[in-house]
């Protein structure tokens, strides 16, 4: 099934993000950042099928036949702000259905048209993985792309546009002019990215009919398309976390087990050295007074003698005490049995239902 997916995002700084270690990432290269002095080494990766660097037919000769590393290093370096924007990024979903050399052609025509004719230069690399949901192909394409014209000593200013009221004269229904785009040239435009939308979808619906194929992509929304069907969110990261979900909880449940052991073990074993002092034993043997009835029945039922504390008797009986404590716990806290003549399910809903109806100050 062929699907529509074309993203577009801007690289920035104050992102954190890093032009030269964006560049390297997408096309599989070891590249030498002048900037922040590193290398970014990606030439491992096996997914990346073929790389082009696309200039515009009036670029200027200082660019003509320069290498990726030293264009992109040279447009870092023309960004003086800390929160700049260095790049724009577009990523492409290729309709599987095309054969492998159709893929390269389509994308290449495209990004010509849309983006190189205008005074861009583009940076294409062209992916594909296999699916871990269907085991298929993922045909995909990577263009990166200036944000500055190019000149014949460097880079010109950014295209932008500034939001002005409609010259028609509408209005919004509450009086408020209707704000539209005051260069319709910007690279930035909302209505020169939709157009964008728009071409790919027809040039990829061009390349599907031509390969025989009755696949077919929309740009538009389920919603546009009157379709009655939920969206599916991507999962991305979550596709490949959900299988670690279960042997992450089973180990954190035995972590947080041990460490709770290893708690009860440290702080028994600090009272049992208390208890096991002669000399406090011997310290509070002498200071103890007289141990009055309720006192001597206390200490009786512990197993010490009179007026002895908590802290001060047999460790074993200590033990003994604790099992006992434990033991009535687990009892205390243990599931009742179902009456007699009523079933679970009849309990369960009889304790869901509130006793009495919520009062005005509970519903607030």
């Amino acid at each position: 099934m062929a699907l529509f997916s074309m993203r577009m995002q801007v690289i920035k700084r104050s992102a954190g993000r890093s032009l030269m270690g964006a560049v390297a990432y997408r096309a599989g290269e070891r590249i030498y950042d002048q900037r922040q002095d590193m290398t970014h080494d990606y030439s491992r990766r096996g997914d990346v099928e073929r790389t082009e660097l696309m200039l515009p037919a009036d670029a200027p000769l200082w660019v003509q036949g320069i290498a990726r590393e030293t264009f992109w290093n040279r447009v870092d370096a023309n960004e003086k702000r800390k929160d700049a924007q260095t790049a724009r990024e577009l990523r492409l979903m290729i309709p599987r259905e095309l054969p492998p050399n159709e893929r390269v052609a389509i994308v290449r025509d495209y990004v010509q048209r849309c983006f190189v004719s205008r005074g861009m230069v583009a940076d294409v690399s062209w992916h594909n993985k296999i699916s871990t949901t269907d085991g298929q192909e993922q045909p995909h394409a990577h263009v990166l792309l200036t944000m500055r014209s190019l000149t014949a000593d460097g880079f010109g200013p950014k295209s932008r546009h500034d939001w002005v009221p409609d010259p028609e004269g509408r209005k919004h229904p509450d009086g408020m002019p209707v704000m539209v785009e005051s260069n319709a040239d910007s690279w930035n435009s909302n209505l020169y990215y939709e157009r964008c939308r728009e071409d790919w979808e027809n040039t990829a619906n061009a390349a599907l009919a031509r390969a025989g194929s009755a696949e077919r992509i929309d740009r538009r929304s389920l919603l546009e398309r009157g379709l009655a069907r939920m969206p599916e969110p991507a999962l991305r990261l979550a596709h490949h976390l959900k299988e670690l979900r279960g042997v992450m909880k089973e180990r954190f449940g035995q972590f947080q087990m041990a460490r709770h052991y290893r708690a009860v073990e440290a702080r028994a074993q600090g009272v049992f050295r208390i208890a096991d002092t002669p000399a406090m034993l011997a310290a509070w043997a002498e200071r103890a007074n007289p141990p009055d009835r309720h006192a001597a029945s206390g200490a009786a039922d512990r197993g010490a003698p009179a007026g002895t504390p908590r802290w001060a008797e047999n460790p074993a009986r200590k033990v003994e005490r604790f099992i006992a404590w434990f033991e009535r716990q687990r009892a205390r806290l243990a599931p009742a049995a179902p009456e007699h003549g009523r079933c679970a399910d009849a309990l369960a809903k009889e304790r869901g239902n509130p006793r009495s109806p919520p009062t005005q100050s509970m519903e607030r």
